[in-house]
């Protein structure tokens, strides 16, 4: 039964690769905002993002979703400026080596790289943006004293508030225009793992491919929050069914261990690790049973710990057993 369940699961995931690779180019729903944006670096709680969708479900280049360290964004705009929030998820924020500053090689640092073509033809510039917060670019030559960025480390992300002015871009925007884009990422930090270059809109070999972006569709008046995270939820959709997929996977391999880990809680030498790891089976089963009601940020946090979850119980689960059978 066990090898059939695993079996449709890897089949699932297997269609949902192909059907990420056979979907239509993504759009990004960028609305006008009455308030801009408090440039400090930090999205949460700014009642100017409240009401601007927020996707995430970066690529690796080249090979489907990253499973590690995924990127989540919000962009807005007004009559003077395009806005971006970033948040990265980080666990080597502490260990971060940030060098290169405003105006140098920024691309080889961690951070981001924002892609813009106003009009979806012709030129492409490129904003780059260290975890740091120092400013550069390359490609369009972009003047980094004449924009803005923030930065702000927590304890396992970070995140970038960017601003960049219009009249830096050449272009007087108005709704119902449509441009390409994409949001990129730079992680040179890979101690806990990750892929090193990950993009929101699949690109195939490297960041300047503007064939593979985003269309970015400049809207009028941001939606309600309620509407706003309703559509974050649409846009989402594919990357939350595959972190569904992969998370029920791992959970239907829960019933090789519960069973022993179940004994081994009755036995004071593992009593306190086989507990805690029977209730980390029970969260994952809840969460997955709770379906679309569980937010999409609670499964990528059981998904981060999933794989740790699997082998600690595989490796409890022999312990325990040889324990028994020497004590015998």
């Amino acid at each position: 039964m066990r090898t059939r369940i695993c079996s449709l699961l890897s089949a699932l995931l297997a269609a949902l690769a192909t059907a990420a690779a056979a979907a239509p180019r993504p759009t990004y729903p960028c609305y006008q905002t009455a308030t801009p944006p408090v440039m400090d670096g930090v999205t949460a709680g700014d009642p100017a993002w409240v009401a601007i969708p927020t996707v995430t479900g970066f690529s690796k280049l080249g090979d489907g979703y990253t499973e590690a360290k995924q990127t989540w964004v919000q962009a807005c705009w007004d009559a003077q400026a395009l806005y971006i929030g970033v948040t990265c998820e980080e666990p080597d924020v502490a260990r971060l080596q940030l060098q290169v500053r405003d105006g140098g090689q920024t691309w080889l640092d961690d951070g981001v790289e924002i892609f813009v073509q106003p009009g979806g033809t012709g030129k492409v510039t490129q904003f780059v943006v260290t975890a740091g917060g120092a400013k550069g670019g390359f490609e369009g030559a972009p003047d980094f004293r004449r924009y803005q960025a923030a930065a702000r480390a927590a304890a396992d992300s970070y995140s970038l508030e960017i601003r960049i002015p219009f009249d830096l871009l050449g272009v007087v925007p108005k709704p119902g225009d449509r441009w390409r884009g994409d949001f990129c990422r730079n992680i040179f930090a890979r101690f806990s793992g990750g892929d090193q270059f990950t993009c929101w809109a699949p690109l195939q070999t490297r960041f300047l491919e503007p064939e593979h972006y985003a269309d970015i569709e400049l809207l009028g008046a941001a939606p309600s929050a309620a509407e706003a995270a309703a559509l974050s939820e649409r846009l989402n959709r594919p990357y939350r069914d595959e972190v569904a997929a992969r998370l029920g996977a791992i959970a239907a391999e829960g019933a090789e261990y519960i069973p022993t880990l179940t004994e081994a809680a009755r036995d004071e030498r593992f009593a306190d690790r086989a507990r805690l790891l029977l209730r980390q089976w029970r969260q994952l089963d809840r969460a997955l049973r709770r379906g679309e009601s569980t937010p999409l940020a609670e499964l990528r946090l059981l998904q981060s710990g999933a794989e740790a979850l699997r082998q600690e119980s595989y490796d409890l689960k022999y312990a325990y057993l040889i324990a028994t059978v020497l004590g015998d």
